[in-house]
């Protein structure tokens, strides 16, 4: 191979790898809901990963409905790790929620472990699966005025 066609192969495997890697960044902020119907947001991220935002638990079967609990935890490149503990003004339903997974291909996918408090042994935290997929909003166009 010419070394023309070798610098042209290279730079072209360069790009390539590089939108592949961008594309694989968690967007913050952003909000994602689950199969349950319930909505993550991530509000920020700071230089070191740390993320903040807002948990809305939807899921049939469980308390603490409709309202946003605050959500802490991670990012590192694809990995996400984040918790909540649900207790509120209104309500607390005295657990806490942890989820841990990867964003890939525009879904973010976990595992979590719900434990109650005063819970003493480990066949008392729940556990499960979640798949998060990207809220797009939607604009009412009727509301935007022209100037």
């Amino acid at each position: 191979m010419q070394p023309k066609n070798l610098i042209a192969l290279l730079f072209s495997t360069l790009l390539s790898f590089s939108a592949w890697a961008g594309s694989d960044t968690i967007p913050i902020p952003s909000s994602w809901a689950n199969t349950e119907g319930s909505t993550l947001t991530l509000s920020s991220t700071d230089s070191a990963g740390k993320i903040t935002g807002t948990y809305v638990n939807n899921a049939a079967g469980y308390n603490c409905q409709n309202i946003a609990y605050p959500v802490t935890g991670w990012v590192y490149g694809t990995a996400i790790t984040f918790d909540t503990k649900w207790e509120s003004a209104s309500e607390s339903c005295n657990s806490i929620t942890s989820w841990a997974g990867y964003y890939y291909q525009g879904q973010i996918t976990t595992f979590w472990n719900l434990v109650q408090n005063g819970s003493i042994t480990s066949s008392q935290i729940v556990q499960g699966k979640d798949t998060f997929t990207p809220v797009t909003k939607v604009v009412n166009k009727k509301l935007m005025h022209k100037k």
